[in-house]
């Protein structure tokens, strides 16, 4: 059972539309603004990564040199035997061969030492064997600086003999343009020592001193095992700005170079345009929807009428109020429902005419042994009352209105022979040709039409149409029509008569037969009355004339019409239709 808001058909096309139109629109409009997140991201990822990984592998290769020079240092032959003599307590061999490793480390240092803030030599006590540079042995890190300390070891026994602390200078291991550009305005790149968790080096000095904690948050702790190994993508949140870093961890040193951005500095112009494209979008869905829901409302309006038109229909009311017809398909059902309409009232009319002639029949058959006789008789009697009055035995005052009881007898007797032949039981038919029949009336009333000067007007068929029926009925209601189209001009005019040939839709061929005339025509509200019983214009008229023309052409098959004249006529057309028997 649906709904009770989904009841009507504006309710469910409202609902239609949202499910097809508003819905999806929305979900694209939702999938593009995530997709453009993606799309972003990953091109921050990819973006970070190159920076990470170019400062990664130039940090190493820097730092291979650095671990040459350590090596060339600690494992040189004179220093290796220094170590061996003070390892003896040979005051003589000691100092010589302090004077031989003093002699090489100030050859190593006059070549390497512009790449050196300091270098320093001491024993396994900590007595300082020689040292060269600066006198500062913690350099400042905010400078870029760091002391690298290695253990020396005795290549025979492979026991740390001594420390050899070496502070490479700031251009050593750290380019100027290490981490330059930066990805975007809050992009910076850092070096992590992972075995310290300390911050080596930042882009932005001012932050050199943090931790890796203090740095990234959480995050660092909580994926330092996945940092340690290889490459990869952190998100971490500083200051509530999300921030997105690709990392490259180096095996030695343990350190890791990482560079970061802000999201939001790349995300948020996407996100304004695509705020605008929201905004845009809904004002489009809003746009099509009023006007999806104005047309519907029309739609809908209109069939609402055609369904209280129906229910009117329904309750007996055959001229129901219909919506105005258009050129859609609703028009079309509305052209349709009032054809339909104006077809079931000429059903109607033509089923009480029909009532009405059967009735009638009835009382012609009682009115033929019961009025006409007594009518007959009358009609004698006067007949002879007017003869004597002729003849002078009656007073000539007797004339008026003994003349007067014979004309309403006559009258009387026309129209009880009009009754019987509307109660006729019609005959059998015959073929015969039309064009005679209509010729034949034609002359039969062309002296009547000459008196009263009209004129015929007789458009040539194009060929003979036969059809089958009763030829001298069709010529009466032929006679007839003439007759009213001449009676409808006074003062003399024209007639005109036209046969045109056709087939309709459902294959059946018809011969329209239309009389024409220049009268003042018939009221288009009046067309349907001239063929009730006893209807009449005239003072004189019987009102039979024309439901006997509706009788004969029913009894043939056929139908008769008013209408309004056209072809150069001015006044009423009386469009008779018969069908063409199939040959």
């Amino acid at each position: 059972m649906p709904l009770p808001f989904l009841r009507s058909l504006r309710s469910r096309l409202l609902l239609l539309f949202a499910a097809l139109a508003v819905g999806p629109l929305a979900t694209v409009g939702l999938l593009d603004y995530a997709r453009s997140r993606q799309i972003i991201r990953a091109l921050i990822v990819a973006q970070t990564d190159t920076l990470a990984r170019r400062a990664a592998a130039s940090i190493g290769d820097r730092y291979a040199v650095v671990r040459s020079d350590i090596l060339l240092i600690s494992e040189n032959a004179e220093v290796q035997q220094l170590f061996r003599e003070l390892a003896r307590g040979d005051s003589g061999a000691i100092r010589g061969a302090r004077r031989a490793a003093d002699n090489f480390l100030q050859e190593v240092w006059r070549l390497a030492g512009p790449s050196y803030y300091s270098a320093e030599l001491t024993d396994a006590r900590g007595v300082r064997l020689w040292s060269s540079g600066s006198d500062s042995s913690s350099p400042n890190v905010a400078d870029g600086l760091l002391t690298i300390n290695e253990p020396v070891r005795d290549l025979q026994s492979n026991r740390v003999v001594g420390m050899l602390a070496l502070a490479p200078s700031a251009t050593t291991l750290w380019p100027r343009d290490l981490f330059a550009p930066s990805f975007g305005r809050s992009g910076y790149g850092v070096v992590i020592d992972r075995s310290s968790n300390g911050v080596l080096l930042h882009s932005n000095l001012t932050m050199a001193r943090m931790s890796a904690h203090e740095l990234v948050g959480a995050t660092w702790s909580d994926d330092s095992a996945r940092i340690s190994r290889g490459s990869g993508t952190l998100v971490y949140t500083v200051h509530d700005s999300v921030r997105i870093a690709s990392y490259v961890s180096l095996d030695s040193p343990q350190w890791t170079v990482l560079s970061s951005t802000a999201l939001d500095e790349f995300a948020e112009p996407f996100a304004r345009a695509h705020r605008f494209d929201v905004v845009l979008l809904g004002v489009l869905i809003g746009v099509v929807a009023l006007l999806f829901v104005i047309f519907i409302g029309r739609a809908t309006r209109s069939l609402e009428e055609l369904t209280r038109a129906a229910a009117a229909v329904g309750r007996g009311d055959l001229s129901p109020t219909l919506p105005s017809a258009g050129p859609d398909e609703v028009g079309t059902l509305s052209d349709a429902f009032a054809d339909m309409t104006r077809r079931i009232r000429s059903m109607m009319r033509e089923i009480e005419t029909s009532r009405q002639l059967a009735v009638l029949g009835e009382f012609a058959a009682q009115l033929s042994h019961e009025v006409r006789n007594p009518l007959t008789s009358l009609k004698l009697d006067l007949q002879g009352l007017q003869r004597q009055v002729r003849s002078g035995t009656l007073p000539l005052s007797a004339e008026a209105p003994v003349a007067s009881s014979l004309r309403e007898v006559n009258r009387l007797d026309t129209v009880v022979r009009g009754v019987l032949e509307l109660a006729r039981q019609p005959g059998t038919g015959r073929p015969f040709g039309l064009d005679e029949v209509i010729d034949h009336s034609v002359a039969a009333l062309r002296a009547q039409l000459e008196q009263r000067n009209v004129v015929v007007e007789r458009q040539p068929n194009r060929a003979s149409t036969y059809l089958i029926g009763d030829p001298e009925l069709l010529s009466g209601m032929f006679m007839n029509l003439l007759l009213n189209a001449a009676e409808a001009q006074p003062r003399g005019g024209r007639v005109g008569v036209s046969l045109v040939t056709r087939r309709d839709d459902d294959g059946v061929s018809w011969v329209d037969v239309t009389i024409a005339d220049d009268g003042p025509g018939v009221a288009a509200d009046k067309r349907d009355d001239v063929f009730r019983l006893f209807y009449t214009s005239r003072h004189d008229g019987t009102g039979l004339g024309l439901p006997l023309a509706l009788r004969t052409a029913r009894d043939h098959g056929g139908r008769i019409a008013c209408d309004a004249a056209t072809d150069g006529f001015r006044g009423a057309a009386f469009i008779v239709s018969l069908p063409i028997p199939v040959s």
